[in-house]
């Protein structure tokens, strides 16, 4: 009895130790495409020369799509601004300046001080904020967010009418929310602090660059400033997580903005599984409020 041949080899690569956030990013930057798109769509140019017209509240139309898309990443680079990745690349920049970098880091130099000559031309870390504060203002962005979750993992095994009307109600009242808040210049500026993001994490992942401050990875790095603030390599984590399932459910808002009794597919792991990680790492970092 002849054996049959031994199947061939199966290559398993590695995965990358960021894929995650990584792919967070990308998407990002895909939903906020190129500047000069999104302002052409959050201007309303073709709308001005209608003049005002009375008409019944509807459906989010195309303007509010595109301010509800633009909610996703922001609230994302919200997040990550909570973690200190944003403030951290801004320091080691400075520190790179200032000469006070040197251990030999490679080509990954280049990169910071592009970054560091750019500093000027970005907005400050108080004008971030006060963009976060506006468009997902804590407590009420919060409260809306977690009603929004918990309806989203209520119809996890299926639903009734009765949970597919409270699932439309909680849309409603966060799509009127951002629908107010995120303005032409908030989604603008959401593109310039992703794009920024991009560029602090192109230099802060080199394993040089993190040997150089004694650390070994991205998260570790980021924690060093955050000890000044109190802040270890734990609740970073946290803060990034909750930015990648926060986005993940408000672009899933966004597309059903308007929609009558949703009916919530229970085969959408990615969304269900985003919406409990949203409300689980909110009770972790402990920014659950009461109701």
């Amino acid at each position: 009895m002849r054996l049959a041949p031994p199947p061939a080899d199966v290559c398993l690569y590695p995965g990358h130790e960021h894929a995650g956030l990584l792919r967070s990013l990308s998407l990002a930057m895909s939903v906020l495409g190129e500047r000069k798109a999104l302002a052409l769509a959050l201007s309303g140019t073709g709308f001005d020369e209608l003049g005002a017209i009375d008409l019944p509240p509807g459906p989010a139309g195309g303007l509010d799509r595109v301010r509800l898309r633009a909610a996703a990443p922001l609230y994302f680079a919200a997040k990550l601004e909570d973690a200190g990745l944003l403030p951290t690349a801004e320091l080691i920049a400075g520190l790179f300046a200032s000469g006070a970098i040197t251990q030999p880091i490679g080509p990954v130099a280049r990169m910071i001080n592009d970054f560091w000559r750019a500093r000027r031309e970005r907005l400050s870390a108080d004008e971030r904020a006060a963009i976060y504060a506006r468009a997902v203002e804590p407590p009420y962005f919060d409260r809306l967010m977690a009603a929004l979750c918990e309806a989203i993992v209520a119809q996890a095994d299926g639903s009734d009418i009765r949970e597919r009307v409270v699932l439309e109600t909680v849309i409603d009242a966060l799509v009127e929310f951002l629908s107010q808040r995120v303005d032409p210049m908030a989604a603008m500026a959401a593109r310039d602090i992703v794009e920024n993001i991009n560029q602090a994490l192109g230099f802060m992942r080199d394993r040089m660059l993190q040997a150089a401050f004694g650390v070994q990875s991205l998260w570790s790095l980021v924690a060093i400033a955050g000890d000044a603030r109190g802040q270890g390599a734990g609740p970073v984590q946290r803060h990034v997580d909750l930015g990648r399932a926060g986005q993940t459910v408000l672009l899933w808002l966004a597309e059903h903005a308007g929609t009558s009794a949703p009916l919530l597919d229970p085969g959408d792991f990615e969304l269900i599984g985003a919406a409990q990680r949203w409300l689980s790492g909110r009770i972790e970092s402990g920014t659950a409020t009461a109701p």
